[in-house]
């Protein structure tokens, strides 16, 4: 085990943050990346990675570890100090405005352009280019802002891994799954491997967020190239730890053991004793889930649970108007058969807001569209 402190720019006198990174397991050997709280306002995942620590420490003390395992436990040092009278804001950045889980994707161009002379018919070889000119564009990337340089260095850290896990939560929610929609077969054994039954697959071509920033490029090349054979693409998720309320030493617990036992599923890891709870993962693309949009501003009360299945036309939640001349509700409904598994906890809305969402198996929004409160 060893441990790193890395110093970022900062963007005023006397202020710098630091990025602490661990290294577990042999080096050299394949690659797993997790991080925690790249959302800072995401707490969840904080404890989750913690456990991690204490768990691969005793792994590698064991010798039970044939991956190199690179875990930063708080991903967004920046956003953690961003607080307006005691209220943590750390969803994006007070200088630039931009989401901390946007704005990393690769040039895919210009790496099908460097790499096009370059490949041939072992996959291995293929897949050794790639991770390299991927490792060669972020070294190149400028760093001039704050959040520039958290991004270059997550990536830095990160961009070469076989496997990335992403620990974000939502609002109110049930724990759920985000990955490429080409990878279905690993997003179902992660989701096992948690006891997580709501799984969502996206299209890396488009919008990407931290996670698809690492598969996208795999996915653009091979369709570039189809008779070049990539071995071993990168698998990478977003695991969504329920609500942001929802920090537990029980639950982080169980979300740790989880994903050992995940790695372990993978050859990552050389056993594995924990039984995940039941589940039967449900499978839907990120087009399937319903957004629903408050039709007018007041406050929200809501008539259904998390996790409930609802039919088309069920009221869902209504809303208070809080200026009209005496007091009234409008409901809203669902549009759509499906399962309610998220819901905001802002609860005074306007008109047009995401309010509640519903997985469904029909297709509700263009591909690409991003799921976010």
């Amino acid at each position: 085990m060893s441990y790193q402190s890395i110093a970022l720019p900062s963007a005023a006198v006397g202020n710098q943050s630091h990025l602490g990174v661990h290294r577990f397991g042999p080096s050299g050997a394949k690659k797993v990346y997790i991080q925690a709280g790249l959302h800072a306002d995401e707490h969840p995942g904080l404890l989750v990675a913690q456990y991690l620590i204490g768990q691969f420490a005793q792994l590698e003390q064991q010798q039970l570890l044939l991956a190199e395992i690179v875990l930063v436990p708080f991903a967004n040092p920046i956003g953690l100090r961003q607080r307006t009278f005691g209220h943590l804001t750390g969803r994006c950045d007070w200088h630039t405005g931009q989401n901390f889980n946007r704005g990393m994707a690769l040039d895919s161009a210009a790496l099908i352009e460097s790499l096009r002379p370059e490949l041939g018919e072992d996959g291995e070889h293929n897949s050794r280019l790639l991770r390299a000119a991927m490792l060669h564009q972020v070294a190149q990337r400028s760093g001039q802002m704050e959040i520039a340089t958290l991004h270059k260095t997550l990536l830095s850290l990160s961009i070469d891994a076989d496997l990335v896990l992403d620990l974000h939560c939502d609002e109110v929610a049930l724990p759920h799954l985000f990955y490429g929609q080409h990878q279905p077969e690993m997003g179902a054994q992660l989701a096992h491997c948690l006891g997580y039954d709501i799984c969502l697959g996206e299209d890396v071509r488009g919008t990407v967020a931290f996670d698809g920033t690492h598969t996208q490029p795999w996915v653009v090349l091979q369709a570039e190239f189809p008779d070049h054979p990539f071995a071993n693409p990168c698998f990478a998720a977003t695991i969504e730890l329920r609500g942001r309320n929802d920090v537990s030493a029980a639950l982080a617990q169980q979300d740790s053991q989880g994903i050992v036992h995940f790695l372990a599923e993978q050859g990552l890891i050389t056993t594995s004793e924990y039984q995940p709870p039941a589940c039967t993962p449900q499978q839907h693309g990120v087009d399937q889930v319903s957004l629903i949009l408050a039709s007018h501003a007041g406050l929200v009360t809501y008539s259904r649970a998390l996790g409930e299945w609802l039919a088309a036309g069920d009221l869902i939640a209504e809303i208070v108007i809080l200026d009209g001349p005496e007091p009234q509700t409008v409901a809203v409904r669902s549009p759509s058969a499906g399962r309610l598994f998220s819901q905001t906890n802002h609860f005074v809305t306007a008109p047009g807001q995401v309010i509640a969402m519903v997985a469904t198996h029909e297709s509700q929004n263009s591909p690409g569209t991003q799921l976010a409160f």
